[in-house]
């Protein structure tokens, strides 16, 4: 029987539809178990789209307790809430615009304590316009969950801002202005107070953003706590989706040539994705100063890897999960100079190397390996990828024949890199290198593999370029509502 008809009054009878309404809503409730174990389910619950009856002013009260629109294109872009100064103490209070979709912002979850929830006091500010992104860094958290970091002009000064694409990059909306964080940039060192240089999602819920200080959300991006990483500075975060690596610093200075640079006191910290704070996994016993750390993940196997100003310091990349490994240095790489690893996307257990090679015009080598880095290919000549130099070279293995690079692409700690990276791409582990057809235009900051042959690009701006053929082409995607 049609319920609508079912539910009209009989004859005489006198029904109040706002009584009917609410009867209806009280019906829909479902007892639950009370306990800190419940709130991830609220969070999950609350998340559920709103229902939309036919009493429109309803929908309208509901959106009230949002803490502030946001909006990303159509001539305006985040809106700017309250300032917010998350240090790398628990006690900070960290604030940020919401979007408005009816989430309760910043509920604890299971392992988050709810007399740690930040405290804020929103008041909805002017907004910005979307010319004053300026992409940072962008992480693909799986079905079609796209994030991406930026710097961005608030009212009050500068700040950065988190948006997301829910279908591959072909729409952005704003998700949250960070109104007290900064970045130095994508590949400079994070040595001021309050500065983030990068964003990792896990999944499409639970992400982070890093650097002097180290934020965390678990409902997509829309509200963010600040995380106890005990007052260290945070280089770099990976994961599998389910554990979260990262490396951290107690101390990280910029400067130029005449002044100490570099960081130092260099440990590597975990957690499960579920948890609110890492844990030391073990301290990096190192030379010092580092220029950079990073990691880099084959599948549940986490490689960290350093770089030095020192041309003549090294240290050979280390795997630390499971049972940590020191690697070997594969045949035909010096002795002295660099030696960085990453994994790759398609390859379960495939490294490739890039070290400084025999050379007497002190050029780069790439090796290949097929087992965790047991046993490494001999190191090729890789004149693609210029002159060894400090800055060393960034790359991204799809699988160990298709690679692209980033030549002086690696973080630095000086004040004003000079470095001047270049994007090259090689379809035969390394033996050639070729610029790809329509590179990213401006000065490219980072390449990322993301499965298949799907490989993002990143050199500022509002927008980034992706390629769907593994680096040989690729097109530009604009940040765009």
């Amino acid at each position: 029987m049609n319920r609508d008809l079912s539910d009209l009054p009989g004859e005489g009878e006198q029904r109040d539809p706002v009584a009917d309404f609410f009867a209806r809503e009280r019906a829909d409730i479902r007892d639950l178990p009370a306990g800190t174990d419940r709130w991830e389910s609220i969070v999950t619950e609350a998340q559920r789209p709103v229902r939309h009856h036919w009493f429109p002013y309803l929908a309208g009260a509901a959106a009230v307790v949002v803490v502030g629109g946001v909006i990303w294109g159509t001539g305006h872009g985040p809106g700017t809430d309250q300032a917010a100064d998350p240090a790398s103490s628990t006690a900070s209070v960290a604030t940020v615009t919401t979007t408005a979709t009816g989430t309760p912002s910043a509920q604890p979850t299971a392992t988050d304590s709810p007399s740690s929830a930040p405290s804020t006091v929103a008041t909805t500010g002017p907004f910005l316009t979307p010319t004053s992104f300026d992409l940072v860094s962008m992480t693909n958290a799986g079905g079609k969950h796209v994030y991406a970091l930026g710097s961005a002009s608030c009212p009050k000064g500068e700040c950065t801002v988190v948006i997301g694409s829910d279908d591959d990059g072909a729409s952005w909306t704003t998700h949250a202005s960070l109104t007290s964080l900064t970045s130095p940039g994508p590949r400079a060192t994070p040595a001021g107070p309050d500065q983030v240089v990068g964003i990792r999602f896990a999944n499409p819920e639970v992400g982070f953003v890093y650097g002097s200080t180290t934020m965390r959300t678990v409902d997509g991006g829309r509200s963010w706590r600040p995380m106890d990483v005990g007052g260290r500075t945070v280089l770099s975060v990976e994961t599998d989706g389910s554990t979260v690596w990262m490396v951290t610093a107690a101390k990280c200075q910029r400067a130029d040539a005449a002044g100490a640079r570099g960081c130092s006191g260099l440990d590597v910290r975990s957690l499960d994705v579920t948890s609110s704070a890492p844990q030391q996994t073990e301290a990096l016993d190192l030379p010092e100063p580092v220029e950079s750390a990073w990691l880099s993940m084959d599948g549940a196997d986490a490689y960290v890897s350093v770089s030095y100003l020192d041309p003549s310091t090294h240290t050979p990349p280390r795997r630390v999960s499971g049972k940590p490994v020191t690697l070997a240095r594969p045949g035909g790489c010096q002795e002295l100079g660099g030696l960085w690893v990453w994994g790759t996307a398609n390859r379960k257990g495939g490294l490739v190397a890039v070290c400084q090679i025999g050379d007497a015009n002190g050029s780069y080598g790439v090796a290949t390996s097929s087992d965790r880095g047991a046993t490494w290919s001999e190191a090729r000549i890789a004149r693609g990828l210029g002159p060894t130099q400090p800055t060393g070279v960034w790359l991204t293995a799809v699988d160990l024949d298709r690679l692209v690079a980033v030549s002086q692409g690696l973080p630095t700690s000086a004040l004003k890199s000079t470095a001047v990276p270049t994007l090259v791409t090689s379809g035969d582990g390394g033996a050639t290198w070729t610029r790809p057809k329509a590179a990213p235009s401006g000065v490219p900051d980072w390449v990322g593999a993301a499965g298949g042959g799907l490989v993002y690009a990143v050199s500022g701006g509002r927008s980034y370029w992706v390629s769907h053929d593994s680096g040989t082409t690729f097109e530009e995607v604009p940040l765009r509502r």
